[in-house]
């Protein structure tokens, strides 16, 4: 019924049934069908047509007063249950440096317009610390790469690009190599826990060798301080694709293709399997799952 009264406010503000079917995104006919059965139900009509268009009868001048009254009502019960599912808890959320750079900021972005009252915070670890981080309880989701060992649930939001990057210089002009050729170039890592890290060491034992076979040349626990090392031409890396997009679309860096290599990682959403957990949690974990919902928002 209140689908009826939306539809028959916007006529009787448009005085125009065709008025009322663009603003409401129906057919003409759709629009004449729910006011009719509105007349049905109340045994009356509610407009009449004149040459400007339609004007509301006396039954429907107080039909008007009364949907208003209705949707007014309605709004009025959004609001109230809007500020309650998105107020009275703290939704912190642990990330990854990937999503937590490049694809949080716009998601929590998003979901703030949904549930403006929402207080949220972002903590940013890597994979395994965040991990830990929501087996402890500091944490109520994780946005995590790579796999996961856990209890918990865990719901696939996305996959993305990995690539081996170097400065666009003379010194790493070759841009195709072989695994054996991609071992003796200086190459910085992530530390252990950093799900790039953890595709780093399976790629090596897929290949019979372990991360001491590599000519490494640093550690670093950043996305970005590894990037700028790079781009000093300190070395060669593996990073997300999406955390040097714009640095190879500009030409400060050039991917470097490795024979037979493929690389991606998974993004994951893991959040505890519990009832009791708070309405907020509960929609932002909706928010991120739902195909109707925006997701996560990745940085062009």
């Amino acid at each position: 019924m209140l689908d009826q009264f939306r539809v028959f406010s916007i006529v009787a503000q448009t005085k125009s049934f065709s008025k009322a079917a663009k603003l409401l995104h129906l057919s003409q006919p759709a629009v004449s069908s729910k006011i009719q059965t509105m007349e049905e139900a109340l045994g009356v009509k509610l407009f009449t047509r004149t040459s400007q268009g339609v004007k509301l009868t006396e039954a429907g001048k107080i039909a008007y007063e009364y949907t208003t009254r209705f949707l007014d009502m309605e709004q009025s019960m959004n609001n109230d249950i809007n500020h309650f599912l998105s107020s009275g808890h703290q939704l912190i959320i642990g990330s990854s440096c990937t999503s937590g750079n490049y694809a949080l900021p716009g998601s929590i972005s998003n979901f703030k317009q949904k549930f403006p009252q929402a207080n949220i915070k972002l903590n940013i670890s890597n994979s395994q610390e965040t991990i830990g981080k929501l087996h402890k309880g500091e944490i109520d989701v994780a946005i995590v790469d790579g796999d996961v060992e856990t209890n918990h649930a865990v719901r696939l939001l996305d996959q993305i690009d990995l690539v081996f990057v170097a400065a666009n210089t003379d010194k790493f002009k070759k841009t195709k190599l072989t695994l054996k050729e991609l071992k003796t170039k200086p190459f910085i890592v992530r530390e252990k826990g950093a799900a790039v890290r953890t595709v780093m060491e399976k790629l090596c034992v897929a290949n019979n060798c372990t991360l001491q076979d590599f000519n490494v040349i640093a550690e670093m626990n950043s996305l970005h301080s590894i990037k700028a090392a790079v781009l000093s031409g300190a070395g060669v890396t593996l990073l997300p694709l999406i955390s040097v997009r714009k640095e190879i679309k500009e030409g400060s860096l050039r991917i470097l293709q490795v024979e037979g290599l493929d690389l991606q990682i998974d993004v994951n959403l893991v959040y505890p399997i519990d009832e009791e957990s708070s309405p907020l949690v509960q929609n932002f974990v909706k928010f991120l799952t739902d195909s109707k919902q925006r997701g996560l928002c990745w940085m062009e």
